[in-house]
C-alpha cells in the first residue's frame, strides 16, 4: 500500500494530513512528533495555551497514524509510492554567552507550559528579562505585562523586525512598549546568571527569563539521511528534496532553491498544499503574496509582501499623528509590501494590487480617508 510518513506535527505536518484525507488519498498516513497530538505554534507567545488542530478522534475516523515519537534515525523511501515529508520545523538560537543555559526558551508546548507555570506562581510585579524583540520576544513581553511581572525588554536594535515591517513601523512599535510599561534596552547581553543578567555593563535582577534571539532550521535528521541542507532542507517548486525525489520537505525547514527561507504560518500551509499536490499528482496550487500577523498591547500587526524589494517606503498616519500603515514601493513605483496596525481590509487590499504589481498614487496611499476598496483605482 502507498504510504506517506510525516514527520513534525506543526502547522505544515498536519495541513498536509488534512489536504491528504481531503483528497481521498488511497495509501497510509501517519505522523510523528515528540510532542503527540499535533497543535498550532503560534500562539503559544500570545496566550501562552496549547491549541490542537484537531481532536484525536479526527484522526482515528481518517486513519491517520499518531505516533509520539522523536524521529531519530529513518530509511529513505523504497518505492515510488511511499513518501516521506519532513516538517520538522526549527529549534531555537541558544544564547552563547556565559551562563546562556538559564535563559528559557518559548517555542514548544512543553516550554509554554512552563512559562506559564512561573508566571502563574510567582507574585504580582515579578521581574520578567526578555532577550529579544522581534516576533516572540515582543509578543511574550506584552503577554507578561499583561500578567502583571514588571518586564525588560532587550533589543540589538532600535528597530526590531525592519525587514518585515518597514523601518518607520518598527521603530514606531518598538517605541511603543515603554508606553504600555514595558522597560526597553537596546544592547548586548555579555553573561546570565540564575536571577540576572549583565548588559551594557549593568546587571538586571530578573525571576524570569526567556531568550527569544532567533530560530534556526531542525535539519539533524535530514542531515543524517544525506539530503542537501542550507541554511534548511534544499527542495524544489514541488518540496521535493534536492537529494531525493521521493522525500519532500515543507514548513520553515524547507528552503526552495535560490529562494531565502519562509518562515511564517501562511508559508507552511501552502508548502502543504503544494506538497499534497505532489503526492497527488495533481495541478500545483498557486502561492499567494506573503502575509503575516502579530498581535502586541491589543493591537493587531499586519505585513503583506516582501520589503525587501522596496526601494521607497509611503507613509500613512492615522488622527492622533501615528504611522498605521506603510507601504513599500519598487523603483517603478509598485506597491510590493505594506504593514499596518488594526488595518481591517486594508491587508487584503494591499495583496491584491501586489498580486498584479498596482500602481496607486502617492496621495492615495498616504490619504486615510481612501479606503481599502477605493485604494489603487
Amino acid at each position: 500500500m502507498p504510504s506517506v510518513h510525516i514527520i513534525g506535527g506543526g502547522v505544515a505536518g498536519y495541513a498536509l494530513a488534512r489536504h491528504l484525507v481531503q483528497q481521498q488519498y488511497a495509501g497510509s498516513i501517519k505522523i510523528s512528533d515528540a510532542q503527540g497530538l499535533p497543535y498550532d505554534r503560534p500562539p503559544l507567545s500570545k496566550s501562552l495555551q496549547v491549541e490542537p488542530f484537531a481532536p484525536v478522534s479526527w484522526y482515528q475516523h481518517h486513519g491517520v497514524g499518531l505516533i509520539q515519537e522523536d524521529v531519530q534515525s529513518l530509511q529513505l523511501p523504497q518505492s515510488a509510492d511511499d513518501w516521506v515529508v519532513m516538517a520538522t520545523g526549527t529549534t531555537p538560537k541558544a544564547l552563547d554567552v556565559p551562563g546562556g543555559h538559564h535563559a528559557l526558551s518559548l517555542h514548544s508546548a512543553a516550554d509554554a507550559a512552563r512559562i506559564s507555570d512561573v508566571l502563574e506562581s510567582g507574585m504580582f510585579g515579578q521581574r520578567v528579562l526578555v532577550i529579544g524583540a522581534g516576533l516572540v520576544g515582543a509578543e511574550f513581553a506584552s503577554t507578561a505585562k499583561m500578567s502583571g511581572a514588571q518586564v525588560t525588554l532587550i533589543s540589538s536594535s532600535d528597530a526590531p523586525l525592519a525587514h518585515v515591517l518597514g523601518q518607520e513601523l518598527a521603530e514606531q512599535l518598538h517605541a511603543d512598549h515603554a508606553n504600555h510599561g514595558i522597560a526597553t534596552l537596546t544592547g548586548a547581553v555579555t553573561e546570565l546568571g540564575p536571577n540576572y543578567a549583565m548588559a551594557n555593563g549593568q546587571r538586571h535582577d530578573a525571576e524570569l527569563i526567556v531568550a527569544a534571539i532567533g530560530v534556526e532550521p531542525e535539519t539533524a535528521l535530514a542531515e543524517q539521511l544525506g539530503l542537501e541542507v542550507d541554511d534548511g532542507i534544499v527542495v524544489d517548486a514541488q518540496q521535493r528534496s534536492a537529494s531525493c525525489p521521493q522525500v519532500l520537505a515543507i514548513g520553515d525547514v524547507a528552503r526552495e532553491e535560490n529562494q531565502p527561507r519562509a518562515v511564517h504560518w501562511e508559508a507552511a500551509m501552502e508548502d502543504a498544499a503544494q506538497a499534497a499536490a505532489t503526492i497527488m499528482g495533481t495541478a500545483a496550487p498557486k502561492r499567494s503574496v506573503p502575509w503575516f500577523w502579530s498581535d502586541r498591547h491589543e493591537m493587531h500587526v499586519e505585513t503583506v509582501g516582501d520589503f525587501s524589494q522596496a526601494a521607497s517606503t509611503v507613509t500613512r498616519l492615522n488622527r492622533r499623528g501615528k504611522i498605521q500603515t506603510v507601504f513599500g514601493l519598487d523603483a517603478k513605483g509598485a506597491l510590493v509590501s505594506a504593514s499596518m496596525i488594526d488595518g481591517g481590509l486594508m491587508a487584503k487590499a494591499a495583496k491584491r494590487l501586489i498580486a498584479k504589481s498596482a500602481t496607486p498614487s502617492i496621495e492615495q496611499l498616504k490619504d486615510p480617508l481612501t479606503g481599502p476598496r477605493e485604494l489603487g483605482r
